[in-house]
């Protein structure tokens, strides 16, 4: 018994000493932090709010601030993390003053680090009730938002006002993990963070977000952020942090491919805030050119419905929200559609297509829309259809004068027979046609692909092609030998003796 005791005491002693061993180890390393996953991780919100002296003493401001804090909560819960602040250094008090106000200066008073989203709100006094001024910055996405406003009537009131209009201005962001040509699915910041009030929602269907290419250093810091132009991706699906999107591009290849290293795919929600964007058709040759006078469509597909055998109730019309003309300087001015956030819009001349993209009214004040010049595709239009002129005229003569040879072969009216088979043989050979309109083929199609421009080359590619089988079909120089030699034997049976 003795003896057994004895071993049990040692084997605690040893136990106690590599304890202690591995404790001492344990300290002597850093222990590392366990980073929070993108999708639980809050936004670090700074709240920022000036109220003017009129009628604002320290009791009634301190009392707002612990309405707006706790209002915060309430309504967005753990998705942002909320310091608020009072600033007395904002000069004026007004939507001026928070007009002028920029990132670097409200960082420089407060001489702290940046937040992911940044509020600077206004409350002044009004001569009736108080009116609420927001505005916000997203340094990580480099965006900032216009000066929005709203009156409260009710003191009381003033703590949801303001929160919603951060709500209106707060734009989501998160990152693609995945991408076709058609779907895109992202894993969205906070997504696994509710909001105790659903108006609150990070996202809904039909949401628009802009994608945005982030370039990044070794050290994984952001170089430079490129949107991708003229491509958007529609909300299908929000299940907490995953977002599936479709793809809306006026690109080719937007989105798919392979992932390059040092390089996300950054994603942040559209907040329109213009009524209306001023839009400019110009050219993409150098010196670029307003294009007057051109007709713009905008429509909810970027397919229009075509009458066929299988869908003979289609109706062009169907998806076409609104035209508009540009003016002389190239300017069409498009009005948002509350009920379309997104539209596509497609430009023309005349008839031609010159191109269609996706586009959301009211996000920017104006927006540069370059298209290919069309001046060579016209020029070599006006050159095609002179020479199909020629050749309509040609067509008409050659069957006019072969009705007249055959009725005057039926009367033996030989010397007009003749006289109209010679006519015909001074004709412009089709071979001689069908060389003059090569030649206009071949400077046509070699200017625009200077231009780069594939549509106009594929249409006069296209009407080239119908000048050559019209030529080919009516034009047929073996179609005249064949009559002349039917009407020397109608001539030499007459004249022969019986």
């Amino acid at each position: 018994m003795m003896l057994t005791s004895r071993r049990i005491c040692l084997a605690m002693f040893f136990l106690s000493f590599a304890e202690c061993m591995i404790c001492s180890v344990a300290a002597d390393e850093p222990v590392a932090s366990l980073e929070v996953p993108a999708e639980r991780r809050p936004y670090q919100v700074r709240l920022l709010v000036a109220f003017d002296s009129t009628s604002f003493d320290s009791i009634a401001r301190q009392k707002n601030l612990r309405d707006i804090q706790q209002t915060t909560q309430r309504c967005v819960g753990d998705l942002w993390s909320v310091e608020t602040t009072e600033i007395s250094w904002l000069d004026p008090v007004n939507e001026q003053g928070l007009a002028r106000l920029s990132l670097s200066v409200l960082e420089k008073h407060l001489d702290a680090k940046p937040a992911d989203v940044s509020f600077a709100a206004v409350v002044e006094t009004r001569p009736v009730g108080k009116r609420v001024s927001v505005r916000s910055w997203q340094p990580e996405v480099q965006t900032e938002s216009l000066v929005v406003s709203t009156d409260v009537h009710d003191d009381r009131d003033l703590a949801i006002a303001l929160i919603r209009l951060c709500r209106d201005l707060f734009r989501p962001m998160g990152i693609v993990v995945q991408a076709t040509d058609r779907s895109v699915q992202i894993q969205l910041r906070g997504g696994e963070l509710s909001s105790p009030d659903p108006s609150f929602a990070q996202l809904s269907t039909n949401d628009v977000l802009i994608p945005i290419l982030a370039y990044r250093n070794k050290d994984h810091t952001t170089e430079k952020l490129q949107p991708i132009p003229w491509t958007y991706l529609k909300v299908d699906e929000v299940d907490g942090s995953r977002v599936v999107t479709t793809v809306q591009s006026g690109l080719k290849l937007a989105l798919g491919g392979k992932k390059r290293n040092r390089i996300d795919t950054l994603v942040v929600a559209i907040r329109p805030q213009f009524e209306s964007t001023r839009i400019q058709l110009v050219t993409q040759s150098k010196p670029q050119l307003p294009l007057v006078a051109h007709r713009l469509e905008l429509r909810t597909a970027a397919i229009i419905p075509r009458v066929t055998e299988e869908h003979p109730d289609a109706d062009p019309s169907s998806t076409l929200i609104d035209e508009k003309l540009t003016d002389r300087r190239g300017l069409a001015k498009i009005f948002a559609e509350p009920n379309h956030p997104l539209v596509w819009l497609f430009a023309y001349s005349g008839q031609h297509l010159l191109a269609r993209v996706p586009f959301v009214p009211g996000a920017a004040a104006e927006v540069r829309f370059e298209v290919p010049d069309d001046a060579t595709r016209l020029a070599a239009e006006a050159d095609l259809q002179m020479l199909q002129g020629e050749v309509i005229d040609a067509v008409a003569l050659r069957n006019t004068a072969i009705s007249t040879i055959r009725a005057a072969a039926k009367k033996a009216d030989w010397p007009t027979v003749n006289q109209k088979l010679e006519l015909l043989k001074q004709q412009e050979s089709s071979s001689t046609l069908i060389d003059r309109l090569l030649a206009v083929r071949v400077a046509a199609v070699a200017a625009t692909k200077a231009n780069r421009d594939k549509a106009g080359e594929a249409r006069i590619n296209r009407m080239c092609d119908d000048a050559v089988a019209l030529i080919k079909a009516h034009l047929d120089e073996e179609k005249v030998r064949i009559l002349s030699e039917e009407m020397d034997t109608l001539k030499n049976a007459e004249v022969e003796p019986k």
